[in-house]
């Protein structure tokens, strides 16, 4: 099975280079001023509860849940890992266990209809409102483990549910730009495949093969933004790790 890698940061994720590989060509667009840029997206009430969150748990009213490190990673991984298998069964032909399937091509259908980009789009969106409701409930699992280690880690956890909610609604509108780039790649498959036949000709096996691609690069992009996605959780873990490795 497909899987992700534990480390990885931001900003050399495998999310950003694979569409930049999809957009080469066009001009980036610079991030000057981060912490600015940042703060921007909180409004007075956001940062009322991110600057309670910093105020120090204290050491005497903390109450250790007598959870073994060892176990929160695993259960963390292994949800990881049930939340990739579920993606992964929505790209397999004529499998039974996948509530959302990928399009199957009809062989009857005209070169218009087999190459409409809606029912691909519809479908990766469908898969999006799924990670992102599990991959959340993930982070907040890990969340509530990890908090029972230590006061700085409650402290830390705490920043992190205060950070929680208002970057979810921005973090829809910054995924919500995946499916407009995934449209694009769809149309640069359609064109190449178009190139290669006769004026308004089809050829159901090339098209098959064509879907295959768009299949592969699809799944690549689905489990590029699960990790993405994953990284505030997986910081989590890691900041534990560091904890407990004193």
């Amino acid at each position: 099975m497909t899987q992700l890698p534990l480390q990885t940061s931001a900003s050399a994720s495998r999310l950003v280079r694979l569409l930049a590989g999809w957009t080469e060509g066009e001009k980036a667009t610079s991030a000057p001023r981060f912490a600015q840029r940042l703060g921007q997206l909180f409004d007075l009430p956001d940062s009322i509860r991110i600057s309670s969150a910093h105020v120090k748990v204290r050491a005497d009213h903390f109450a250790p849940p007598g959870l073994a490190r060892d176990a929160v990673r695993e259960e963390f991984f292994r949800l990881r890992a049930a939340i990739v298998r579920s993606a992964l069964r929505s790209f397999i032909p004529g499998t039974g266990y996948a509530r959302i399937r990928f399009p199957t091509p009809d062989p009857e259908a005209t070169a218009a209809a087999a190459s409409n980009p809606e029912p691909y789009l519809a479908f990766y969106a469908a898969l999006q409102r799924d990670i992102d409701f599990r991959c959340r409930n993930l982070q907040a699992a890990t969340r509530e483990s990890v908090a029972g280690f230590s006061p700085a880690l409650a402290q830390l956890c705490a920043l992190d549910g205060a950070l929680a909610d208002p970057l979810a609604v921005h973090n829809r509108r910054f995924f919500a730009a995946v499916p407009r780039l995934l449209e694009k790649r769809i149309e640069v498959l359609t064109e190449q495949y178009r190139q290669a036949l006769p004026q308004d000709g089809h050829d159901t096996d090339l098209w098959a093969r064509t879907l295959e691609t768009l299949r592969n690069n699809m799944q690549g992009l689905l489990l590029a933004e699960i990790e993405t996605r994953l990284l505030p959780a997986l910081g989590l873990i890691e900041a534990l790790d560091e904890h407990t490795q004193r």
